[in-house]
């Protein structure tokens, strides 16, 4: 590839078009064996340095469509390669973009967690066990599920949580074993469920 014209877009993106014909944007930060300044126009590129040029394209075209779901609303990492994965982006372009948007705290498992939480619990009233649960099915790791926990129960109690819950069971008739069976499927330890006064 030829190198016909460079047209320079915001941060470090830049429009490439090549004597050939095609154009397409590319991010400088995604390239991996150019230097930057080595793309001018006149400059041609084979192999494998055409190869780090247009996976850097690649990965600015994942990062557009990443921005346009963070746009939306909150996501989380495996969210976004789900969905950027069903807009056929490739594994290694999705990659860098939403390792790119980590570095730049546009894309934040932990924010996402205490967002999610704090939404979960406008509608819900759950035990820790079952938050925890749910943001690991979203693919959240271990330790960023605990410190989202451990704020959210600075200012919401298990107490709290579990009188809720115990309220709204009520209120829809549960009691007794099928009570206690709710609460253990709503993220409430056993023991917590067994020492409580429930009434019949």
């Amino acid at each position: 590839m030829t190198v016909h014209t460079i047209k320079e877009g915001c941060g470090s993106c830049i429009k490439l078009t090549s004597s050939e014909g095609p154009s397409f944007f590319l991010r400088l930060d995604y390239l991996e064996l150019v230097l930057p300044e080595e793309i001018r126009p006149g400059a041609v590129f084979e192999r494998e340095r055409f190869d780090d040029i247009a996976q850097a394209g690649f990965a600015f075209a994942a990062e557009r469509d990443a921005l346009a779901f963070l746009g939306r609303s909150e996501h989380c990492r495996s969210m976004l390669e789900a969905k950027l994965a069903k807009k056929d982006h490739e594994a290694k372009a999705v990659k860098k973009a939403l390792d790119f948007l980590e570095r730049r705290k546009l894309l934040d498992d932990l924010r996402f967690a205490r967002a999610w939480l704090h939404n979960r619990l406008i509608t819900r009233a759950e035990g820790p066990v079952r938050l925890a649960g749910e943001l690991a099915k979203r693919g959240i790791k271990r330790e960023i599920i605990d410190d989202a926990l451990d704020e959210l129960l600075q200012n919401v109690s298990t107490d709290e949580l579990f009188e809720r819950a115990l309220d709204k069971l009520y209120r829809s008739g549960k009691r007794g074993k099928k009570l206690e069976d709710a609460l253990l499927r709503k993220g409430f330890d056993y023991r917590r469920i067994k020492n409580a006064e429930i009434r019949e």
